[in-house]
Parts: C-alpha cells; sequence; structure tokens
C-alpha cells in the first residue's frame, strides 16, 4: 500500500441529503480535514441550481477534453461566491480540506458529488514513481494486460513490496492501482462494484459502465476510474472511454 499519512478512513455511507446519516458523527466534530457533511453537500448543490438557473449553465471550472469523467465537471467556487455561498464548505480543497466538489449528470440534472483529494494524491505519486522508471529504462515494468487498455505492473521494479493501493472511500479495503494505455494510474473500483451488486440489487442505468451504482449510493465519486461492464455476474473492464 503507498505510504502516505491519511487522516481518517472513509467508513460506509449513506446518501442522500435528505438522511441524517450520511456520514458518521455529527458536524460539530466536521474541521477542514474531515468528511463533508450533508448540509455542506446540499448548500452546494443548492447553489449550483441557483447559479444554473440564473445563468444557463452549472458553475464548472475549465478542464481539458481528456479529462476523467468524475474530475471534468469540478465545481467553480470563484462563480459561487459572494453572490450563492458565502464562502466554499470546510471540506472542500478550495478551503483546506481533502474533497474536490463535482458534478455529474451534467447534462440533465447536475448533482453535487465529491472526490477524494488524498486519493488523487497518492495515485499521482506512484505515476510519479512510474515516469522516475521510464526516464532510466525507456517503457513502464508493464506485467499483464488485466483489460481492454489496462495493465498491472511489476511493482516490484519500481521500488514497492506489494501492490500499491489506495483506500476504498466506500467500503474498509485497499483497491489496487493500474496503468492505462495513455500511461495513466487508474484505480480498480471491482470489489466495490461487486459488493454492491452481491449485496443488493442496485438500478443499472447503463450496462456498458455501471460506475453509476457508486454515485447511486454514495456522495463519493469513483476518481481515476474506467467504466465497467457485468461479464459473469462481475464487474469488468470495458473498451468504453470516458
Amino acid at each position: 500500500m503507498l505510504r502516505h499519512l491519511r487522516p481518517f478512513v472513509i467508513l460506509f455511507m449513506c446518501l442522500f441529503f435528505v438522511s441524517g446519516c450520511f456520514y458518521p458523527g455529527d458536524a460539530e466534530s466536521d474541521d477542514h480535514r474531515g468528511h463533508p457533511q450533508a448540509e455542506q453537500l446540499q448548500s452546494v448543490q443548492t447553489a449550483v441550481e441557483e447559479y444554473q438557473s440564473a445563468h444557463g449553465v452549472p458553475p464548472i471550472d475549465d478542464f481539458e477534453g481528456d479529462t476523467n469523467l468524475y474530475e471534468r465537471y469540478q465545481v467553480d467556487f470563484q462563480a459561487l461566491i459572494p453572490g450563492y455561498m458565502q464562502e466554499a464548505p470546510a471540506s472542500s480543497f478550495e478551503n483546506g480540506g481533502n474533497y474536490h466538489y463535482t458534478l455529474i449528470n451534467v447534462e440533465e440534472d447536475p448533482e453535487v458529488r465529491v472526490i477524494d483529494a488524498m486519493q488523487l494524491q497518492e495515485a499521482r505519486d506512484f505515476e510519479r514513481d512510474i515516469r522516475e522508471y521510464e526516464r532510466a529504462n525507456e517503457f513502464p515494468p508493464i506485467e499483464d494486460m488485466i483489460g481492454p487498455g489496462v495493465f498491472s505492473l511489476d511493482y516490484e521494479r519500481l521500488g514497492y513490496d506489494e501492490q500499491p493501493t489506495v483506500e476504498s472511500p466506500y467500503f474498509a479495503t485497499s483497491l489496487p492501482l493500474y496503468l492505462d494505455e495513455n500511461g495513466e494510474v487508474i484505480i480498480d473500483y471491482s470489489s466495490d462494484l461487486n459488493r454492491i451488486l452481491q449485496e443488493g440489487d442496485p438500478e443499472i442505468e447503463d450496462e456498458d459502465d455501471i460506475r453509476s451504482i457508486l454515485t447511486d449510493e454514495f456522495a463519493v465519486a469513483p476518481v481515476l476510474s474506467r467504466p465497467y461492464t457485468i461479464e459473469n455476474g462481475e464487474p469488468a473492464f470495458t473498451d468504453k472511454r470516458d
């Protein structure tokens, strides 16, 4: 596992904003490093809706065309402050917190979610190690292709004692890091997706991309992910791209 200090382990959470059990603990325990509280998410949701009603478009930062789906539509708090909210939530990266606020379903009905900034940093640290290896050896230490455009790496050649992972934002487990065909690190959410499939009866909107079952249940979006389909009852990488 990547060895970086994390101030918390995200526990199983329940959605939606009207729920009082969104995260364990009460609002008074929240600080600049804590989980987003339901009230914070709702305040951003309200501000986004009011802004879109006034301007016809949601308040999002500029992004590159190849940006990962769940990083693509990050909330532009500069557009919201002070007209639609007084300040960014304490849990937001812009205010010293550990979360980027982002939007899903932008073209239909934008909904606020968050992505874990520390998860992003851990993946980027691993990607930096891969780049250093490439500079010395020309190519990354590819071990095997585990799905369309997804590759496992010989982590020992990168100086790791075990498979690099990040903590799941959904369950008390670790998620492996892999490399895609563009040389970018991705997080494998197969175990989280499989748990939801096995323990419940989620509504699957797109069989070529089942990641929505995560954002339907949780406020945290699966950052650095690839689309998944279902094969033999289990999640599997697909050749679909964001």
